[in-house]
């Protein structure tokens, strides 16, 4: 019984452990060093782990392991595979000397590893949700959804100098982190958060009890 619960505190941690690389090599990729600071309150988690928090071993093998959460990890698993595919890309594309990557997933969406990101805070959320309505893990991921725009606005600033007209143009033919097409008329950073306000909308009066899997 012992060694099975070291063997458990010790893949929880390698989980936690992945979960923070994966924020801080993405912020590090795009950002620069200082902007990996948003990796930060991952660290508590691990702290928690660390000194043997009784609750948090519960609550992480309910949220990974449990089927009632079987729709947000679904969702989170799509996320986490289009992360992944866009950063095979790019690093391939940067060992090819490509300096501006539009293809593949790239072509869908300017910022994948950011959508990525998105649709697994989504699952993420679907599946807190999923035990009952909680108004204020709805908005601290519509707040996390406007750092991640702001981050992604940080980054295309660098582009454009770096690749001029080449990225306008780009930046004219392909959506900003979402596949929608924004309207002309209204400004994409706008637009942007006013999907995300809608998916919290539906995050706020969705039965969540549906999709609940007994």
């Amino acid at each position: 019984m012992r060694n099975s619960t070291l063997k458990e505190k010790i893949r929880l941690l390698f989980d936690v452990i992945l979960a923070a690389l994966l924020f801080t090599l993405q912020s590090i990729v795009y950002g620069g060093w200082a902007i990996s600071v948003m990796s930060i309150p991952l660290l508590p988690y691990l702290v928690i782990l660390a000194t043997g928090h009784p609750n948090l071993e519960r609550d992480i093998n309910l949220l990974f392991f449990a089927k009632e959460f079987m729709v947000g990890r679904i969702i989170a698993f799509i996320g986490f595979t289009i992360f992944l595919l866009s950063g095979i890309q790019f690093l391939r594309d940067r060992a090819r000397g490509v300096r501006l990557t539009k293809t593949g997933l790239y072509s869908v969406v300017r910022h994948p590893q950011y959508t990525g990101i998105i649709i697994i805070t989504i699952g993420l959320t679907v599946m807190v949700l999923t035990l009952g309505s909680d108004l204020q893990i709805i908005f601290l991921w519509l707040i996390q959804m406007c750092g991640y725009v702001i981050l992604a606005r940080y980054e295309e600033s660098h582009l454009e100098k770096q690749h001029g007209e080449d990225y306008r143009q780009y930046k004219r033919e392909v959506p900003f982190m979402f596949p929608v097409k924004c309207p002309s008329k209204i400004p994409e950073t706008l637009f942007t958060i006013l999907i995300a306000v809608i998916i919290s909308f539906v995050f706020l009066i969705f039965p969540f009890d549906l999709i609940r899997i007994h």
